[in-house]
């Protein structure tokens, strides 16, 4: 081959090859800016649905600082229908939950033997309907106590591999019973539709809207005077094909938020 063909062939070559470069440069540009694309469109409608949904949180808030209890409400369960309504193109569906139909696990907190005997007896109870195993009642209820316990000196727990300590303060969110001593995955899903966790070691049972068992398991418990009552929200944001959910705690004659998380509510 005569040096100018080679020198041109090489020059093909070469510009083949920057072609190349060139085209897989323009792809990983592309790619990268669809990416940003997709990830800028995810987090605007993360936080717009985020902020609809806020707005609706001060709406119901609004609602239950008018009423004067669970009997001023539309409905008289402790569970209302899905109520749906649409804000900026946004449909948005409301539950509440009235938590005076659960009992508040930091009732435990310091509690005598008469107030565990009636967490324990609402263990045994959901255990038995239920035919799930269930650690014993009786032996939960002093845990739960012990793991809010300031003073508590953790034996069960340092002893664990890895070792690790109790809570020794109330609880924030009823899904801590999960790391109590005793209990299981299978066991708190079955217990979990039963129990709440809000500020305060008053727990009471509203005994016309609750379900059978409580009322069994509570019948004979004294009502408590000036009894709180917190409410559970749970708002669910449908936008731009996606759903998108926040579940609030309310302080609900306070109109207060306690507790606001970005995920659908538990059992």
């Amino acid at each position: 081959m005569k040096p100018r063909q080679q020198q041109q062939g090489v020059a093909l070559i070469t510009a083949l090859l920057v072609m190349a470069l060139a085209v897989v440069a323009a792809v990983g540009m592309a790619m990268r800016g669809q990416a940003d694309i997709r990830r800028t469109s995810a987090v605007f409608e993360r936080d717009f649905s985020r902020q609809v949904a806020l707005g609706a949180e001060n709406m119901v808030l609004q609602l239950l600082e008018r009423a004067e209890g669970p009997e001023d409400l539309l409905w008289d369960t402790c569970l209302s229908p899905a109520l749906p309504f649409e804000v900026d193109g946004v449909r948005l569906e409301a539950t509440l939950n009235d938590m005076r139909c659960r009992y508040n696990l930091n009732a435990l907190a310091g509690a005598d033997e008469t107030e565990q005997g009636y967490f324990a007896r609402l263990v045994d109870q959901v255990g038995q309907q239920s035919g799930v195993q269930m650690p014993s009642g009786v032996q939960l209820a002093m845990a739960v106590s012990d793991w809010m316990n300031p003073e508590s000196d953790d034996p069960v727990y340092r002893l664990e591999t890895p070792a690790r300590v109790s809570g020794n303060r109330p609880m924030v969110a009823a899904s801590e019973l999960n790391s109590v001593s005793g209990m299981t995955a299978e066991a708190w899903q079955t217990l979990a539709p039963w129990v709440t966790a809000y500020p305060g070691t008053a727990s009471p049972i509203d005994l016309e809207r609750s379900p059978e068992l409580m009322q069994d398991v509570f019948a004979d418990r004294p009502a408590g005077e000036s009894a709180p009552w917190f409410m559970r929200l749970q708002i669910m944001a449908e936008f731009a094909n996606r759903r998108f959910y926040q579940c609030t705690l309310l302080d609900a004659p306070n109109g207060k938020v306690v507790l606001r998380e970005q995920t659908a509510c538990e059992p």
